[in-house]
């Protein structure tokens, strides 16, 4: 018999948090910042900085901004310098992201959003740049909420896509009273948390969800680290396949290997969702769920 991870012990919350002005907000310098793009020697320090070791991000942990953020996030995921804590670097990754992603990650969220195009109350957790957030608001939806733990990301994505309302909380402790939404999504977000963290994610999910919700999440398709056969490169599958596989080598993941080995039909299953659709394609793994 399995157990069952839904969320039991977060206390309801009756109203809506109040929204900060991001665009306002005025947010410190962090070290990243610092870095110099105009000049050759700036531009060695910044390769050889995506190219080590990734390092601890650095942050004012006295700072409010910073205090409750969990700790598998302070660090350099993707290679980025200090992380997604700084504006510049950032704001690079917003750009970037898509660019490296060959434009597929764009396609996978306008297929998202038309998926709860119907609904009146949707979330984006991991928002990050806000793109996704903003794909469902053009779709139809009123009543949009995208929450990260960057602040920085959040202070670009509301810049660049307002009428959105944009919060800082983790996946796995939302500020949301349960049943608040008709519809949560997610893209590239799972394989970025710790297996335990995954587990309460989909539970808060479960929790903030109404009932019949639908819950549609986006990750990296794990069938992009299979080998590339020399035959397949004459097509143009193969030849995005070996991008993607290369891709995927060099950007650090800590936790991605660990999303990849779970059993995701048991986890979705244990946490009271309903798999009603998985498509699996490099680079994107799909999965569409129902609230039980």
């Amino acid at each position: 018999m399995t157990s069952d991870i839904r969320s039991t012990t977060q206390p309801p919350v009756m109203t809506d948090p109040n929204v900060p002005d991001w665009v306002n907000l005025s947010l410190p310098e962090t070290w990243a910042d610092r870095l110099c793009f105009r000049s050759v020697a700036g531009l060695l320090k910044f390769a050889r900085l995506v190219l080590g070791k990734p390092q601890k991000v650095q942050v004012d942990s006295s700072d409010p901004l910073f205090a409750d953020i969990p700790k598998y996030a302070l660090q350099e995921f993707h290679n980025l310098p200090n992380g997604n804590y700084s504006s510049q670097i950032s704001r690079g990754y917003i750009t970037g992201f898509d660019v490296s992603m060959l434009g597929q990650i764009q396609a996978a969220r306008r297929a998202m959003a038309q998926r709860v195009a119907h609904c009146n109350a949707v979330l984006d957790i991991g928002t990050g740049g806000g793109k996704l957030a903003a794909q469902v608001r053009a779709a139809g939806p009123r009543d949009v909420w995208g929450i990260d733990v960057s602040p920085y990301l959040l202070k670009h994505a509301a810049a660049d896509h307002p009428g959105v309302s944009y919060l800082q909380a983790p996946a796995e402790a939302m500020p949301f009273a349960s049943g608040r939404f008709d519809g949560i999504v997610a893209c590239f977000l799972f394989h970025e948390l710790p297996p335990k963290y995954a587990a309460q994610a989909l539970a808060e999910c479960h929790r903030v969800l109404r009932p019949g919700g639908q819950l549609l999440i986006a990750e990296p398709s794990e069938n992009q680290l299979q080998r590339v056969r020399l035959r397949s490169l004459l097509r143009r599958s193969g030849w995005r396949h070996l991008y993607f596989k290369t891709l995927a080598r060099f950007v650090h993941e800590p936790f991605v290997m660990a999303w990849h080995k779970t059993d995701k039909p048991a986890l979705f299953a244990r946490s009271g969702f309903t798999l009603l659709e998985h498509t699996d394609e490099i680079p994107v793994n799909f999965y569409a769920l129902r609230k039980d």
